[in-house]
């Protein structure tokens, strides 16, 4: 009979539909709707977009978008106060959860708080390291976190080996689940021409090398455009501004800044190719869209890509620089018959990463943490 329980989760996350800002977002939300489908009472404490406490609720799911200002943040120590959020949450009727279930580090007080105080166990969805210094308020917050977690959930066994070196604690505790997508049927109809690349405009993206690119491909066909949707901090936008006027490719370029992930969902079959040229990447959710798109995926194979990514379903890029990026365009526009057969397999490799799957293993998860006692 207690098998049969409805296993009641909290979940906190910075990001939460519509408040997304990228791939964590698009996880939590997609995850937590679909652990909410499957029979787990989920209540979201998460950031809100306005100076207000806004509540919702749903078939098996509420939601308390909280402030990001006081009496609810703490703005220098990049966290939200642990007694307020845990007030909100009493004041709200989520009552007392079986666990708590973290994707963001400004929950990391909050969500240590709540362990102790109902004696339920801590599950951390690790979305990357944390990169700005030892010393910083994100790294200080993951740390603890990661400290508190029964299990720290990462999305690839890149990240689980990033994690275990990092903090040298975490290495028994660490459970590798990817990602999952949302299955789409159709194919790509856009020009091979169009280029696509989506995600934040930092160095790590690989944006700087792909606009190198853009100017060697112009070369070849005179109609090659690139869209950008997503956006960085305004120096080094204008930076990367700079760098594609100074080569000459201003006009071939669209910078669109941020756009929803319903938006981006859209946008994906008008265009001939995905561009993937990251340095870095825990896992790369863009990477698995593209593919559960039929969108030809053009991609490296850096960090978690290469658990899903290969020379069958992607044309690869070798190393992070224009030349490269350009000769695997190239490759993909001179191929046909084998891009559109990488496309085929790389919807049948996109298949094996449903919501509905993913989300039943984090609900095993749940229970077997739950199982296995609390503290």
């Amino acid at each position: 009979m207690g098998s049969r329980k409805k296993l009641k989760v909290w979940v906190m996350t910075n990001e939460f539909e519509p408040n997304i800002i990228g791939g964590l977002g698009i996880v939590a939300t997609r995850l937590t709707r679909m652990l909410s489908k499957t029979g787990v009472h989920v209540n979201v404490l998460c950031s809100g977009k306005t100076n207000l406490l806004l509540l919702s609720k749903e078939k098996g799911l509420r939601t308390a978008r909280l402030p990001k200002k006081a009496p609810y943040f703490h703005h220098s120590a990049r966290a939200y106060k642990a007694k307020a959020v845990l007030r909100t949450a009493s004041a709200t009727g989520f009552g007392r959860p079986d666990l708590i279930h973290v994707h963001s580090t400004e929950f990391a007080k909050a969500a240590a708080e709540a362990g102790s105080r109902f004696r339920v166990p801590i599950i951390y969805t690790c979305h990357s390291i944390a990169s700005d210094g030892g010393h910083s308020n994100h790294r200080k917050n993951q740390a603890k976190l990661i400290r508190h977690a029964k299990r720290i959930v990462v999305p690839s066994r890149w990240q689980a080996n990033a994690t275990r070196r990092t903090y040298r604690g975490a290495s028994g505790r660490i459970v590798v689940i990817p990602h999952g997508v949302k299955s789409v049927s159709r194919f790509t109809n856009g020009a091979s021409n169009q280029l696509l690349f989506v995600g934040r405009l930092i160095p790590l993206k690989g944006i700087k090398p792909l606009i190198q690119a853009v100017a060697l491909l112009s070369r070849y066909r005179k109609n090659v455009v690139l869209t950008v949707a997503g956006s960085g901090n305004k120096r080094y936008t204008n930076h990367l501004r700079a760098y594609a006027k100074r080569l000459g490719v201003s006009g071939r370029i669209r910078w669109l800044g941020n756009r929803s992930h319903v938006a981006i969902h859209r946008m994906y079959a008008s265009y001939g190719a995905v561009i993937v040229p990251s340095k870095r990447e825990s896992f790369c959710l863009v990477a698995l869209e593209a593919m559960a798109n039929g969108v030809p995926l053009v991609s490296t194979l850096s960090g978690g890509l290469k658990e899903f990514v290969n020379t069958r379903n992607a044309h690869i890029i070798h190393s992070i620089r224009g030349a490269s990026i350009a000769r695997a365009v190239l490759h993909m526009w001179n191929n046909k018959e084998g891009t559109r057969q990488r496309v085929i397999r790389a919807k049948a490799t996109a298949a094996r990463y449903r919501w509905r799957e993913i989300a039943q293993r984090y609900r095993a998860l749940f229970r077997g943490v739950k199982r296995a006692g609390t503290l």
